[in-house]
């Protein structure tokens, strides 16, 4: 009598192996350049940028504004959308994710299928959130007013939020 192995162990392992030999970025990769880059992180972490002659007379040319005389820094507040979509969405996510997950293991769903589909998911997470639900602290009244009236602090032009990509590793 002859015994047929069925069990598809080699499939499931090396299902394994795949999932094993990669991983995934997700945020404002390098390849969007250093300046969106900063500006992420400004609003990721918030700054302090120390007021010089040569800032008061930009804003005052440029801008017809007077930094008051006793302002010694302007303080770009903590806006987080990265790590607070993670604090917010995270379970969601990690839902969504086990649920490709056991696809995969399954043998229902490709491995780069499962990095793809879960990079896009979480990229498009962090933009919704970073549009949607990032409302604190609100602009100052000179950014709102230089924005053209928006007061999404943290959309102007998109770019920001557009710049939030994957990359499978």
């Amino acid at each position: 009598m002859t015994v047929a192995d069925n069990s598809k162990v080699e499939e499931f392992l090396q299902r394994l192996i795949d999932l094993e030999s990669r991983s995934l970025k997700v945020g404002i990769l390098s390849k969007e350049g250093g300046e969106i880059l900063t500006v992420a992180n400004v609003h990721e972490f918030g700054c302090d940028i120390p007021v010089t002659p040569k800032m008061r007379g930009y804003f005052r040319h440029t801008f017809g504004v007077s930094i008051r005389p006793n302002t010694a820094v302007i303080k770009i507040p903590e806006r987080s959308f990265i790590r607070s979509s993670y604090d917010n969405k995270g379970e969601e996510v990690k839902e969504t994710g086990a649920d490709f997950l056991n696809k995969v293991i399954d043998g229902e769903m490709s491995v780069d299928s499962f990095y793809k589909i879960l990079g896009q998911t979480v990229a498009q997470t962090i933009r919704t959130y970073l549009v949607k639900e990032v409302t604190s602290p609100p602009d100052s009244p000179f950014t709102i007013a230089h924005k053209g009236g928006k007061s999404n602090p943290l959309v102007d032009t998109g770019r920001l939020a557009n710049s939030i990509d994957y990359e499978v590793i």
